[in-house]
């Protein structure tokens, strides 16, 4: 597909049902376990259990959908994952109107909510990947980082005002996004279709399961340094900085990558991907090393978000165009594996390093999330023919399943 310079591959829909996708998701998760104790339906533990189920299954539940997926179904299951949302923000608001004390029932509900959006994104992304060849599926990619933060940015100030205008009622907030979702899904009916590509034959045979788990390790180590600032930082500098300072930064992110994404897109243009991950972990790392200067204030934390909003706005679409490029046509199954990577990684650094911070020792895990993005750079170094050969397969101009996969 051709279009305008400044218009996104495929026009603006995919990218704007992203941003309201997102944004249902975004809407009820800030203050969902506020809500909850304020509703004194279960003690702290219990809303604990409650918002992890949806956070776990949000972040590791798109594997659970990759063998159900198949190209041209991709608007059929945006339509039902946010039908789903909005069913489940319904009945949730129900239950807290009638004070429903099923632990069970929470946990189901806020664990078909968490994955319900875990459907989305993989659905959403596997379209993007459907639509387009290879030549623009990193600008596409692009374009949906920016829809993504952009929601992430706005979703929470529209939380915090649903909260404030009808606290009983605040779990219904997620069906206004859900609702414009499916209306814009449906302006997508005859577009699902896969792209036409080269025939199976122009393909080379697909990377071995070595490239595979190199890339999958290097998504691992940087999403582990990038969860030191959105998942450990405000624990550790808020007692520095105060509360409204640490949302200042937070917002800083997203307003960075919604006004210069499409500046860097066009600028690594020039570059290849194993020099992006490169540029993009060096980045990374050193912002999150300034991290542990957060007793310098202001300025310099805004310093390091630069740089962890630059290697961001880098890793982020280069890591789906790879993964994308190497799935031997098998884009769910990429973006179902990477995300869940993501997640799990994600995971696993946010408690460690919220560990680290109540045991008075933060620096320790920035110092650690920085050491992550390093290994990242000595993997690009130690298996340059890896990531080469990765390259080389995503800017192939095909999304036809190749015949056999070579494994090493």
């Amino acid at each position: 597909m051709t279009g305008r310079p400044r218009t996104p591959p495929g026009g603006w829909t995919p990218y704007v049902l992203r941003f309201f996708s997102y944004g249902a998701w975004g809407v009820l998760y800030p203050f969902f376990p506020v809500w909850l104790l304020d509703s004194g339906l279960f003690t702290a533990g219990g809303v604990g259990l409650i918002v992890g189920a949806a956070v776990l299954a949000n972040r590791l539940g798109s594997l659970a959908f990759v063998k159900v997926m198949r190209p041209g179904s991709e608007r059929n299951f945006i339509i039902g994952s946010q039908a789903a949302i909005a069913a489940a923000a319904a009945v949730m608001c129900l239950m807290g109107l009638l004070s429903v004390r099923s632990l069970a029932g929470w946990l189901l509900l806020s664990t078909v909510f968490g994955l319900a959006c875990s459907l989305a994104t993989l659905a959403q992304l596997t379209l993007i990947v459907h639509q387009f060849d290879s030549t623009q599926t990193r600008r596409a990619f692009s374009y949906e980082n920016i829809a993504l933060n952009a929601a992430g940015g706005l979703a929470p100030l529209v939380s915090s005002l649903a909260y404030t205008a009808s606290e009983r009622f605040y779990a219904l907030a997620p069906i206004g996004f859900a609702a414009v979702g499916i209306l814009l899904a449906a302006r997508l009916a005859g577009r699902s279709a896969p792209a036409a590509g080269a025939p199976a034959a122009a393909r080379p045979a697909t990377p071995g399961r070595r490239t595979v788990a190199i890339l999958l390790a290097a998504n691992f180590l940087t999403t582990v340094a990038y969860a030191q600032f959105y998942g450990v930082f405000s624990a550790h500098a808020t007692p520095l900085l105060g509360a409204r300072s640490v949302g200042l930064l937070f917002a800083a992110g997203s307003v960075a990558i919604v006004l210069l994404q499409t500046l860097v897109t066009r600028w690594s243009r020039t570059l290849g991907e194993p020099a992006l991950v490169v540029v993009s972990n060096l980045a990374l790392g050193a912002g999150t090393a300034l991290l542990v200067a957060a007793g310098a204030g202001l300025p310099a934390m805004l310093l390091a978000v630069l740089g962890i909003t630059l290697g961001e706005m880098i890793y982020g679409p280069v890591y789906q165009t790879l993964a994308v490029g190497i799935s031997g046509g098998r884009p769910a199954l990429a973006i179902g594996t990477l995300t869940f990577v993501w997640g799990l990684a994600e995971s696993l650094a946010v408690v460690a390093g919220l560990a680290l911070v109540g045991a008075g020792l933060g620096p320790v895990s920035f110092l650690g999330g920085a050491a992550a993005a390093l290994a990242v750079v000595a993997l690009v170094v130690v298996f340059r023919r890896h990531f080469t050969a990765m390259a080389a397969f995503a800017n192939v101009t095909s999304t036809e399943p190749a015949k056999a996969p070579a494994h090493s």
